[in-house]
């Protein structure tokens, strides 16, 4: 079937085969296979992150919202309300987001159908969902697949132009969706469309409103924020470049060695050294991200692919240049922007290899298309595995808190508080590494409203001011020690 595609054969209309061999159809079979991938190789038994505890407690019914931090935006809320504000379910949440990213997989790469014909878009999202980072995070509540695929379907649309009043919506409601998740990322991806679309004008002054109208929905909810809740906006855009050590500096190191994960390179979390696979997977993608651009060349079609590239490499530069540390999460967009390229690159080896080369080619696109799966499968697989059993043990830790008595009012203060706490319907103040020496604010103000304080660690070691306080052992290395009534 693979050579069948390559060679982009062609059957006469109305066939079964040709049917099936539709681009759209091998989309929704790839979108289906995503949502299998997630619940096999990630399930949705996962337990819930800081991250996305932080995100899901701020409409959840269950518990009052965690501390939201300066960089966050508010388009994870938003999109997980509707389970959120019905039940405390994270296998449910989960359930709900893998049918979420599998849909907008789909949705995404269904406008480059349009863009590209061929079997350009569903290799392309075949390849960003066979990603591990696309696995992982497929059913966690978190931004950065829905920057990535928001970013995918953009560019799709601005490639389009101002065809319809269609294509032009679809660009607005897409840039505004990536500018919810995050506005500093929808202002760099904006920054290639917008560019060509002044070189350009009058022919893309729609598209170029579209845009502007897109950032304008995430930017103004973010600007009324910063008045509302931080002070003003230079004091929010202070403390949002403070918490992402923000600043010209040089990651390209640490990210290439987090390649393999772990899922983030701060707080003294070790990061290991550069593995060869890994970086002979990554320093493929931008070969064969020429590869692709070269053969759409040939083809007279580069525009769209252009503006793919262009868009993926600008979006990765603020994380390998500006923002101090490294998660592998950051470069999504990237990936998902260069799986076009990418995507039409190995297309193009075989459909214009010769056929004494025929066969070489094809098995050499094959042989690396089952190497990108069988080496991002495995890498997915080892990260559900060591983070799944990390959250099991902090919900069998809350569970043994709820048998102990633990309800509203309370808050939970410590390592994985913001877990626990969303978890228990608690407020929460997490904790990175140590304890300080005095109790925080926000703890001593629950303390004098009349809420239970319940201090939560594995690691670090309690504080002087928690020496009297009762404390009990939980499950794993968890402790847990309760403030005086």
């Amino acid at each position: 079937m693979l050579s069948t595609l390559l060679r982009r054969r062609s059957f006469p209309a109305g066939t079964p085969r040709h049917r099936v061999l539709r681009p759209t159809v091998l989309l929704a079979l790839v979108a289906l296979l995503y949502g299998l991938a997630q619940l096999t190789l990630v399930s949705a038994r996962m337990g819930i992150g800081w991250d996305e505890s932080v995100y899901a407690s701020q409409f959840a019914a269950h518990a009052p919202p965690a501390e939201f931090s300066a960089p966050r935006a508010q388009g994870v809320p938003l999109l997980v309300t509707p389970v959120v504000a019905l039940t405390d379910s994270v296998v449910i949440l989960r359930i709900y987001l893998t049918m979420i990213s599998s849909l907008a997989l789909f949705g995404a790469f269904l406008v480059w159908t349009r863009v590209r014909t061929g079997y350009t878009a569903p290799l392309a999202a075949l390849l960003f969902a066979g990603c591990w980072l696309s696995l992982f995070y497929g059913n966690e509540a978190m931004p950065n697949l829905y920057v990535a695929l928001g970013a995918v379907a953009a560019t799709g649309f601005f490639a389009l132009g101002g065809r319809s009043r269609a294509a032009t919506a679809g660009l607005a409601g897409s840039m505004a969706a990536v500018s919810l998740m995050r506005p500093s990322d929808a202002l760099v991806i904006a920054l290639p469309m917008a560019g060509l679309a002044i070189l350009t004008r009058p022919r893309r002054i729609r598209s170029l409103m579209a845009v502007l109208v897109g950032l304008g929905v995430g930017w103004s909810e973010w600007l009324v924020e910063a008045s509302l809740r931080y002070g003003g906006i230079a004091a929010r855009w202070h403390a949002a470049g403070a918490a992402n050590r923000t600043g010209l500096t040089v990651s390209v190191v640490e990210h290439a060695r987090a390649l393999d994960g772990p899922s983030l390179c701060r707080w003294g979390v070790d990061c290991g050294e550069v593995s060869p696979p890994a970086l002979i997977w990554w320093l493929a993608i931008p070969l064969m991200t020429m590869v692709g651009l070269w053969s759409a060349w040939r083809d007279r079609s580069r525009g769209p692919l252009l503006l793919a590239t262009a868009t993926g490499l600008v979006i990765a530069a603020p994380y390998l240049f500006y923002v101090g540390y490294a998660a592998p999460r950051f470069l999504m967009p990237t990936y998902a922007l260069l799986s076009l390229p990418l995507a039409e690159g190995a297309i193009g080896l075989v459909r214009r290899a010769r056929p004494p080369l025929w066969h070489a080619a094809a098995g050499f696109v094959a042989a690396g298309l089952l190497a990108h799966f069988a080496l991002q499968g495995a890498y997915a697989f080892r990260m559900s595995t060591i983070t799944y059993e990390s959250r099991e043990w902090e919900r069998l830790a809350t569970e043994e808190l709820y048998r102990m008595g633990v309800r509203a009012p309370c808050m939970v203060y410590g390592q994985s508080g913001v877990q626990v706490g969303y978890m228990l319907g608690c407020s929460s103040q997490g904790l990175i590494r140590s304890f300080p020496e005095q109790l925080p604010p926000r703890a001593g103000q629950a303390m004098q409203r009349g809420h239970r304080l319940v201090m939560i660690y594995s690691s670090a070691r309690p504080p002087r001011y928690a020496t009297g306080w009762r404390a009990v052992e939980l499950p794993g290395r968890w402790r847990a020690r309760f403030s005086p009534h």
